[in-house]
């Protein structure tokens, strides 16, 4: 699939390694000057925590003088709040200064910061991690990051550490620097958002072309970015119009890479597909929705934007050398699949793999609540099992002892008020589905379904011999006709559901541009892996192909 020209806009990439900005007040406004680069080599004391404060100055910035502020590990500089204003980010974690929504793209909330409070963005880039540091002087204070973007997990774009360092000085007089040494990083949000009583908009810029003639501005700034997000909608009418309705689900694969900070991608739907007795699905099965996504019922989900050819995700197998990361990550369990494998190595493309286990498994789950002894509970944060669920996978696909690609966990019941968490439902590596998904697939029986648990009121209590996490908690017991109790028999049943899908594998390519060598070389293994994954995991009562039919 080519793009039409333009469709996406335009990249805009960080341009400004080796320089400093510099903003300098009139009035209530600055003027911004971009000249040669002047850096600190001597960082001062690292910085824990996000809270700074200043005893030798206050620092003037959008009308106040401030003793404190915040600096957010992601790149920025956020004052008139504290740490425990800042609640966590889409991650949990809780890096101060600004936080993003997990799905914002650059380009778009740049122009909106200045609506919560004074910021000044340095290189503001969500998911950053490492070490900042400050120093403060007599008339100044200076403030440098040394950060890598994230690596190693499925979302993640590369399988190293990166080297991202700047600095920012904050000046008595309220003037600011920013200098940036070395970024590997390519998109983030630079700019002084000073907040006025005022409709006056952030003005937004190219700092490369800046002069002082220019300005003053009140707030200014350069949003970073790559391709914008395609519409899931344009992506499927793409395909379905040029090669008929033919496919259940889509996954796209591109050669450029879009404005978003995960390289994975979520799903859009559940689309068509007249299944019954799965809870509420995401989408409404309205001729609007079929409409939109170009099908007349057949098209049932996909991928709502590519995946980048670059991407771990897309990489048969972890690079040598590539560092062992957390549970979470490949690389904590290379050794041990490959020791499971005929020809001593993993199954490649498991990042990719896992994924679309995941999302294809949103078309059925995780949606379904339980009634147990006239109460109705809930089984998970929609759209995926509660952690305390007991969801351990019928057919395992990468290890013996797997829970849901869609989330819960295996829990071992040691008979004395305490559980052990056997698998915490994350699907990485590449995990199968568990009784209740094939249930819900229409694969198996609701006979076939053993009865299952969920925790409540779990207290970490510390680990086994074998690393894994002990728990007190309470249980109680559900069973399949509980869950039919709220959302009522799977329809089609078992003997009527289907049992054949398609999933149509897309290469996305630039205007202009022809599919390299590799990136069809990577979706082709992909391809013939998801076939084995999915005869594997659904215990060959399904199929699965990668043709037009």
């Amino acid at each position: 699939m080519e793009l039409d020209q333009g469709a996406l806009g335009k990249a805009n990439l960080f341009d400004l390694t080796g320089h400093t900005l510099r903003f300098t007040p009139e009035g209530s406004r600055d003027r911004v000057e971009n000249g040669p680069l002047h850096w600190d080599s001597d960082f001062g004391p690292e910085l824990t925590g996000a809270e700074a404060r200043l005893h030798k100055f206050a620092f003037p910035f959008s009308g106040k003088s401030w003793n404190a502020f915040l600096v957010g590990t992601s790149g920025s500089i956020r004052f008139g709040a504290s740490e425990k204003d800042i609640g966590p980010d889409p991650y949990g974690k809780t890096a101060g200064g600004v936080t993003l929504g997990r799905f914002d793209q650059l380009a778009d909330v740049a122009s909106k910061l200045t609506e919560s409070a004074p910021v000044i963005c340095v290189f503001l880039k969500p998911r950053m991690s490492g070490p900042h540091y400050l120093k403060e002087l007599s008339d100044r204070v200076v403030v440098t990051w040394d950060l890598t973007e994230p690596f190693g997990s499925l979302l993640d774009f590369t399988w190293f550490k990166t080297i991202n360092r700047f600095q920012a000085v904050l000046n008595r007089d309220g003037s600011i620097e920013m200098s940036y040494k070395e970024l590997a990083a390519k998109d983030a949000i630079v700019g002084i958002y000073q907040v006025s009583s005022g409709s006056e908009k952030p003005a937004q810029v190219h700092f490369s072309s800046l002069t002082r003639k220019d300005g003053p501005f009140a707030a200014v700034y350069e949003s970073f970015h790559y391709l914008a997000l395609p519409r899931p909608q344009d992506l499927s009418c793409t395909i379905i119009k040029a090669l008929g309705d033919k496919f259940d689900f889509l996954a796209y694969y591109s050669d450029f890479r879009v404005d978003s900070q995960e390289a994975s991608s979520p799903s859009d739907g559940p689309v068509g597909g007249n299944v019954t007795g799965i809870g509420q699905t995401q989408h409404e099965q309205t001729q609007q929705i079929l409409e939109s996504r170009c099908t007349q019922g057949r098209f049932q989900l996909g991928f709502a934007q590519p995946v980048f050819v670059g991407s771990n995700e897309m990489q048969e197998r972890p690079p040598e050398g590539a560092p062992i990361g957390s549970s979470h990550d490949l690389t904590f369990y290379s050794h041990q699949l490959a020791e499971g494998s005929p020809d001593r190595k993993p199954l490649p493309y498991n990042y990719a793999i896992g994924h679309l286990g995941h999302e294809v498994g949103h078309r059925w789950g995780a949606y379904v609540t339980a009634k147990v002894n006239s109460e109705t509970i809930s089984l998970g944060p929609w759209p995926h099992w509660a952690r305390e669920l007991q969801t351990p996978v019928a057919y395992p696909y990468s290890r013996p002892t797997e829970a849901s690609a869609l989330g819960g966990g295996v829990w071992q019941d040691n008979f004395d008020g305490t559980y052990t968490q056997l698998h915490d439902g994350y699907f990485v590596p590449a995990t199968g589905y568990s009784y209740l998904d094939l249930y819900l697939m229409g694969l198996i029986s609701a006979a076939e379904v053993p009865d299952f648990f969920i925790l409540k009121n779990l207290v970490r209590l510390g680990k086994d011999a074998n690393g894994d996490s002990i728990f007190k908690a309470e249980r109680t017991k559900v069973t399949i006709q509980d869950v039919i109790a709220v959302e009522g028999p799977r329809s089609p049943d078992v003997d009527h559901s289907q049992r054949k899908f398609d999933t149509g594998i897309v290469v996305v390519v630039e205007h202009g541009h022809s599919p390299s060598h590799e990136i069809l070389e990577q979706a082709n293994g992909i391809r013939r892996q998801w076939i084995e994954y999915w005869e594997t995991t659904t215990g060959h009562r399904a199929s699965m192909t990668a043709n037009r039919r």
